[in-house]
């Protein structure tokens, strides 16, 4: 049997290895965070589109519901979500500021009005995209019955939008 004993000198690492595993996870980091910030500008976009289509389907239902008008305000400006009467919507809904909401429909702000009977005399697309991210998704609402949409913008990032440019997924 055969004792082996280690120098001090052999315990640890170098500073060249510490430099090593310090440079390969900096480029780690560089690879990866355009992805990851990508991924939460998607999921930012992703989630606008939900709030506004939540808010309108949630106005519609409250117009029946109490046998009155509701319109819901898409404000661009403030990125906000608001009903009129109030109780038309139980909270007005906050999108966040890095999403650009882009719209066609009429009014200032622009807005959607429900019939008691959910109809509405309005057509129009609404658009939620982020510099940080080239998905654009939409919202489409028709004339009459309300009858609604959602999916991928294909369209310009800018200037006017179109149901036209709005694919359904």
């Amino acid at each position: 049997m055969k004792i082996i004993f280690h120098n001090s000198k052999d315990i640890g690492i170098t500073l060249t290895e510490t430099l090593v595993v310090a440079v390969i996870i900096g480029i780690l980091a560089a690879i990866a965070a355009p992805n990851l910030l990508g991924l939460l500008s998607r999921n930012r976009v992703n989630e606008a589109l939900g709030k506004i289509n939540g808010a309108i389907k949630e106005s519609q239902r409250q117009a029946i519901r109490n046998g009155k008008l509701c319109r819901v305000n898409i404000d661009p400006s403030t990125n906000t979500i608001s009903g009129n009467p109030t109780d038309c919507l139980f909270n007005t809904r906050e999108i966040a500021d890095s999403v650009d909401i882009r719209t066609n429909l009429s009014g200032t702000p622009p807005n959607i009005l429900f019939s008691a009977k959910g109809s509405t005399t309005k057509s129009g697309t609404i658009v939620v995209s982020s510099d940080s991210t080239n998905l654009q998704r939409c919202f489409v609402i028709s004339l009459g019955l309300g009858i609604t949409r959602t999916g991928e913008y294909t369209g310009s990032k800018t200037g006017s939008v179109s149901a036209d440019d709005c694919q359904s997924n």
